[in-house]
């Protein structure tokens, strides 16, 4: 057992436990310990042979007992009960949104249904309504919610870290192929788009068939799907789709232009080439009236050759980018390099995994200057929520590193949820002993248009409310954003001084890039957080920044690129 599987077993005994409806308390503690062992440096297997389980952060005397029989036995009795009581597929169930914990549990022992697809044929068989507590109301909306989950799933295809992580292990295989000669990403995990349909690689070889061969003999490679001399698509044993193509490397930079896309940013292209005289396409680029052809190593000369800007890979979905290229009006992108700090973290006080020391050192390592501690607010019990008193105590010791740090700084914050009438969860005698406040919404997501973005607006008059997190609350692949004005907010933000958040949490991405691209048309201002609540999860960085690139945010727009100083003079005068 290595320790994903460890992890991964704590979190199935957390969500079964949550289908049974039991304490908030337990299921937060296995939750905790499966994030710090899900972020263990070290192997498990190591600790438990040394008798240190216990020094993992949220391992307690009864977890450390399961874990120790998982490892010695290789299976753990308590889990087995707890999935012969209730099966782990209605956790699915309740992921879709409009079947809650009590309906699907009631629906499964009244019926015997547990996948999701039982309970669609269920409502579309008019069962469900028969149920006591049920109804015809009910079963309509449950029906409903499954048919707009299921589009949605097939609609979107995979989200970018799961995508990203098969192109690591892809890249991996390739680069111990000696024939390659130079080999990179393209497609729309280049772009960094939200979600994608596959992964794909674009190589130079002189020798395309050794390459070929190399990529249809992987040890992840289930399906050869197509392959050519040239090129090839497989299926991975994870389901996901794979490409490579093979080309020459003089053309290097006309081949990456083509593999990288999209549809629409290449049909703009070889538009503005036309009018330039230039015949392009993804075999050559020739001048049409000398019939001269050219090569290009790097893309960046293509497009200058067609007095063009650069255009980032992030840019290129045929939005207006040509246009911006041409007039020399394109953003000077946020980089990963330009974050100094990351303003929405999570520490064991609530639900996160990692003591706020060891979230300070990692956020230093990293070469930020500061890094701001926000916890979930009260009501939200099933992350621990903190009361006024605990924020308290928590400030008090957030205040006590910082006179032990040279050079970084934690700041005082809070996730403060925005109740259904849009006030805060805290007392503002509170929220203005904070550095910084982060409202968020995490209840009643289905109320009407109208009356959630009221709800937002009257946050928005609390003076010490500095970022709204996560502002449509959508979780990609499972469930769609509420019905919020977006545009709305947006002004709304700008008026009284708000700051929009662009939460790097990779099944959030919340703002989208289109809704990133309206708040900079807007004139609003933006920070790109992780939202953590372990230490590895500070990595998610780079998806937050590749969204809000890919709605042409620059640096000068991203409070969290601030460097501390100004940072802190921006947060005294938001009131």
């Amino acid at each position: 057992m290595d320790n994903e599987q460890v992890a991964s077993m704590l979190l199935d005994i957390s969500r079964l436990q949550e289908l049974e409806g039991e304490d908030s308390y337990k299921i937060r503690a296995y939750r905790k310990a499966s994030q710090s062992i899900a972020s263990l440096d070290r192997d498990i297997n190591d600790l438990y042979r040394e008798g240190r389980l216990q020094e993992i952060p949220g391992v307690g005397r009864s977890i450390e007992g399961l874990i120790n029989e998982l490892l010695s036995t290789g299976r753990c009795q308590f889990y087995e009960d707890l999935k012969k009581e209730i099966p782990p597929e209605l956790y699915d169930v309740m992921s879709v949104p409009g079947i809650g914990r009590k309906a699907a549990v009631k629906i499964h022992k009244v019926l015997g249904a547990t996948t999701i697809s039982e309970f669609r044929k269920a409502a579309r068989e008019r069962r469900i309504r028969n149920i006591r507590g049920m109804g015809e109301k009910i079963e309509k909306r449950i029906l409903e919610s499954i048919d707009s989950y299921q589009k949605m799933r097939e609609e979107l295809r995979i989200p970018i870290f799961r995508g990203l992580a098969v192109a690591s292990e892809i890249g991996g295989y390739l680069k111990d192929c000696d024939a390659i000669e130079r080999l990179e990403l393209a497609g729309s995990l280049r772009r960094r788009a939200t979600m994608v349909r596959d992964v794909n690689f674009l190589a130079a070889s002189s020798d395309p068939k050794v390459v070929i061969d190399h990529f249809c003999n992987m040890p992840i490679t289930s399906i050869v799907k197509e392959r050519g001399a040239n090129s090839a698509r497989i299926i991975t044993i994870y389901r996901v789709e794979a490409t490579i193509n093979v080309v020459d490397g003089e053309d290097w930079g006309l081949h990456m232009v083509f593999a990288t896309g999209s549809k629409g940013h290449l049909q703009a292209l070889t538009e503005h080439a036309t009018k330039k005289g230039i015949e392009l396409d993804n075999t050559g680029y020739i001048n049409a009236v000398t019939a001269q052809r050219m090569q290009f190593l790097q893309e960046k000369a293509l497009y200058g050759s067609l007095e063009l800007e650069y255009i980032s890979p992030e840019l290129r979905e045929g939005k207006g980018e040509i246009e911006a290229a041409l007039n020399y009006g394109l953003p000077d992108l946020i980089e990963l390099s330009d974050i100094k700090g990351d303003l929405h973290v999570h520490s064991a006080w609530s639900d996160g995994a990692n003591s706020i020391q060891d979230i300070a050192m990692a956020a230093r390592a990293r070469g930020y200057e500061y890094v701001a501690i926000c916890d979930h607010s009260v009501s939200l019990t099933v992350a621990n929520g903190l009361s006024a008193g605990r924020l308290r105590e928590q400030m008090a010791e957030i205040d006590r590193l910082n006179d032990t740090m040279e050079d970084f700084t934690i700041l005082k914050g809070c996730e403060v949820d925005i109740k259904a009438d849009g006030s805060l969860d805290l007392p503002d005698s509170v929220l203005e002993e904070l550095d910084i406040v982060i409202g968020s919404i995490h209840v009643s997501l289905r109320q009407e248009p109208e009356v959630i973005t009221q709800r937002v607006l009257k946050a928005f008059e609390n003076e010490y409310l500095t970022v709204l997190a996560h502002p449509t609350s959508r979780i990609l692949g499972r469930r769609g954003p509420t019905m919020i004005d977006i545009d709305r907010v947006i002004e709304a933000a700008i008026d009284h001084g708000k700051v929009l958040e662009v939460n790097s949490y990779p099944d959030r991405l919340d703002l989208s890039d289109e809704n990133v691209k309206k708040a900079m048309d807007a004139g609003a201002m933006v920070c790109i957080d992780t939202d953590s609540h372990s230490l590895t999860e500070l990595d998610f960085l780079e998806y937050g920044v590749g969204n809000a690139r890919r709605g042409w945010a620059p640096k000068s727009r991203v409070l969290n690129a601030m460097p501390c100083n100004r940072l802190l003079e921006f947060l005294e005068m938001r009131i």
